[in-house]
């Protein structure tokens, strides 16, 4: 809380207390009361009650900034709605949500048996009012010169009536300003019409008056003040703000019923002396309650060095207590995020659970029906294909060995023949001779070269029986093995028939050029040199083709395809066992495959079971988790309070430790200002109220006049911004600068 707000709640305080509480008047609060009870105590019967503050802020000089009034309408007897009066603006119900209305008479409250609080603003002038004045060093200063100055400060509220004007009743209204000064700044502090309560570091001021009363009783000697003074050494001036109430109260409780009489006027003096009597014996009392609290305040400072040691130990308990607590909470939310994943993991291995006992059922029922038959067949099959390539392979070797040897002793052949021609070129002449015989072998020769160029047509090959059986061994392990083998065998099944058909195409050549050269002899020996140029032409280029072709690209493809088929034996040998050895451990495999989905398939039912089990477990077990987690943050946050709670406890306690000896510096001097004070209303009753007693000893009849005309004029004022007829009321005014 601010310096200045501490002061002004601190000023309403004590002058309400200290000034209207001594002086047995009803105190004046902040806010509006509740005040359901007249002066005399009896109970009101009233439909309502009407309670008004008026809220004055002013500048340092008095004058008004805004006005703000609060009303209290007290539903005494529980009305459904409340008829009420009201020339305020902005109105707002500030304590409940009750709402209003309004008609030619006035405002209607929905009050449905509850008291109604609302305020409102207005610029209605006020009855009464405050002007402050400042001088300094004897010249007479604004409020705003002085911040920061130093020298004799003398500081004067003037109260102000503003009723009795214009033919209207005068309303007689107190005044009381409390103010709070600062030690430091201001010093040798004295007040006029007031008086001064020091705690060793802040002096309160209180002042009071009742502007207007002394002219309107028409009394010279009772002193009946109307304004309030404060004079000072200030250093360094800071702002002071105050508080001024202003209320007729006092009047309207002071009696019931008019003087009529001297007698009541007698009365109420004797009253009112009994009433200062009371104040100097509770005065006394209270000196006498200040030294019993003096002689005691050893065994209070004692005990609260206890309270202390206490409050230290307790604050260092809750300290424990409160990382305990946290500790506590952080593991069992852990927890609870542990087993809401366990439940959650729980939930998802039951159903998983459920997949694989459902799909280790489907895969034993599918490998021991399917999978293990099927592995068989493939066993057995491979079985029988390794003993038929076996034999294929033997077949295709042995065929391959006869066509090479074939091929090689045609290739001799071809040789001797093609010398052979080159030596029957030579020796044309000596043909010329033997022409017959020649004739005979030349016709012999052309049989044997259309035989063997009838054998050369027809020896072409196909692989495409070999190259079947190769395919039917394909596995996704051997395919580009079988890949290699089909592309070779195709490859020499090319070659080999091209050269096939190379020399069969030669063996033709020679076998037309034989037949011719038969014909040739037997048709004329003068076909002799026709015979040499033929030898040496056509004959011997086709000799010599033959010879190359066989002894080339021929002989060469029958070797490739030796070699070839060798390889290829070899491979196919060794693939077909491994694909024999392989399905082998297949099938055994698959057998225990087998085996082992079938054990599966009955551990994976008993998890499945085992798993429901343990998510409905673990959900009590998360459920209970949560509940812990929730629990342990209540308890958290109340560790937290509680430690919280000492801390400031432990704090207040060290400081009332540390201002116990002030608290008996201050007893002393409350005993010495308790003591000043009994001296005071001792003479405050000597010198003000006996002689006010005295004053009234003579001829007062046109004072009672005047005084019950007062008292009347004060109490129909009850009521600032409006009233309903119907409503009993009071008003209070609070200045606040």
């Amino acid at each position: 809380m601010k310096n200045r707000e501490y002061q002004k709640i601190v000023a309403a305080a004590l002058t309400a207390a200290l000034v209207l509480g001594g002086s047995q008047l009803p105190a004046i609060p902040v806010w509006a009361q509740e005040n359901v009870q007249s002066a005399s105590g009896t109970k009101q019967q009233a439909t309502a009650r009407k309670d008004e503050t008026v809220y004055v802020k002013l500048d340092a000089s008095g004058n008004i900034r805004s006005v703000t009034v609060s009303d209290q309408l007290k539903n005494i007897s529980g009305l459904e709605n409340i008829k009420d009066v009201s020339e305020l603006e902005n109105i707002e119900n500030v304590k409940g949500d009750e709402t209003f209305s309004r008609n030619q008479q006035g405002i209607v409250w929905e009050g449905d048996g509850q008291d109604i609080v609302y305020q409102g603003t207005t610029t209605k002038e006020l009855p009464v009012g405050v002007q402050v004045t400042y001088m300094l060093d004897g010249k007479k200063v604004e409020p705003s010169e002085l911040q920061g100055k130093s020298g004799h400060l003398v500081i004067q509220y003037n109260y102000e009536n503003k009723t009795g004007e214009n033919n209207t009743s005068y309303t007689p209204f107190l005044m009381v300003t409390g103010l709070i000064l600062n030690t430091e700044k201001f010093s040798n502090v004295t007040v006029e019409n007031g008086k001064i309560i020091s705690d060793g570091e802040r002096n309160l001021a209180i002042g009071m008056g009742i502007p207007k009363l002394k002219d309107e009783l028409c009394v010279e000697d009772i002193n009946l003040p109307d304004y309030f003074t404060i004079e000072a050494d200030v250093s360094d001036y800071d702002g002071v703000e105050g508080i001024t109430v202003a209320t007729n109260e006092i009047f309207n409780s002071m009696t019931e019923k008019k003087f009529d009489s001297l007698e009541d006027l007698e009365d109420s003096m004797d009253q009112l002396q009994s009433a200062a009597n009371q104040l100097v014996d509770g005065s006394g009392q209270l000196k006498e309650g200040l030294d019993q609290l003096l002689s005691s305040s050893g065994t209070l400072i004692d005990g609260i060095s206890q309270l202390v040691d206490g409050g230290e130990t307790l604050e260092k308990g809750t300290g424990i207590l409160s990382k305990g607590a946290e500790e506590l909470s952080k593991g069992s939310k852990a927890l609870a995020d542990g087993t809401s994943e366990l439940a959650s993991g729980a939930k998802d291995l039951n159903a998983g659970a459920k997949a694989v006992s459902q799909g280790a059922v489907n895969a034993y029922t599918s490998t021991s029906n399917q999978l293990l038959p099927g592995i068989q067949q493939l066993y057995d099959g491979a079985a029988g294909m390794k003993s038929q390539v076996e034999s294929g392979i033997g077949a295709l070797s042995g065929g391959a060995g006869e066509l090479k040897g074939g091929i090689e002793a045609a290739a001799a052949g071809a040789a001797s023949l093609d010398a052979g021609i080159s030596s029957a070129a030579a020796g044309a002449d000596e043909l010329k001779n033997g022409i017959s015989n020649a004739a005979a072998s030349s016709e012999q020769l052309a049989l044997g070269i259309q035989s063997l160029a009838d054998s050369l047509s027809s020896a072409g090959i196909s692989n495409a029986e070999l190259i079947g059986a190769v395919e039917s061994l394909r596995t996704e392990e051997n395919s580009q093995t079988v890949d290699a083998v089909i592309e070779a065998l195709t490859s020499q099944e090319s070659s080999v028939n091209a050269a096939f058909a190379d020399a069969a195409s030669a063996a033709a050549n020679l076998a037309g050029g034989s037949s011719e050269l038969a014909g040739g002899l037997n048709n004329a020996a003068a076909g002799a040199e026709n015979l040499s140029g033929s030898l040496n032409g056509e004959i011997k280029t086709g000799s010599s083709g033959l010879n190359n072709a066989l002894n080339g690209s021929i002989i060469n493809g029958a070797a490739q395809l030796d070699a070839g088929v060798s390889g290829m034996a070899e491979q196919l040998n060794n693939g077909t066992t491994q694909l024999v050895s392989g399905t082998g451990e297949l099938l055994e495999g698959t057998k225990v495959l087998t085996e082992g989905l079938g054990n599966l398939a009955g551990g994976a039912e008993q998890v499945c079971d085992g798993s429901y089990v343990l998510s409905e477990n673990l959900q009590s077990a998360d459920d209970g988790a949560k509940a812990l987690t929730e629990g342990m943050k209540v308890l958290l946050d109340g560790a937290f309070d509680l430690h919280s709670g000492v801390m400031v406890l432990n704090s207040g306690l060290n400081t009332l430790q540390s201002g116990s000896g002030a608290l008996v510096d201050g007893v002393n001097q409350l005993d010495q200002g308790a003591g000043e004070l009994n001296s005071g209303m001792i003479e405050f009753n000597r010198e003000g109220i006996e002689k006010l007693v005295n004053a009234f000893d003579g001829d007062i009849e046109s004072l009672l006049d005047n005084l019950n005309g007062i008292l009347d004029a004060s109490k129909a004022y009850n009521n600032f911004s409006g009233i309903s007829d119907d409503m009993d009321g009071e008003v209070k005014f609070i200045f606040l600068s």
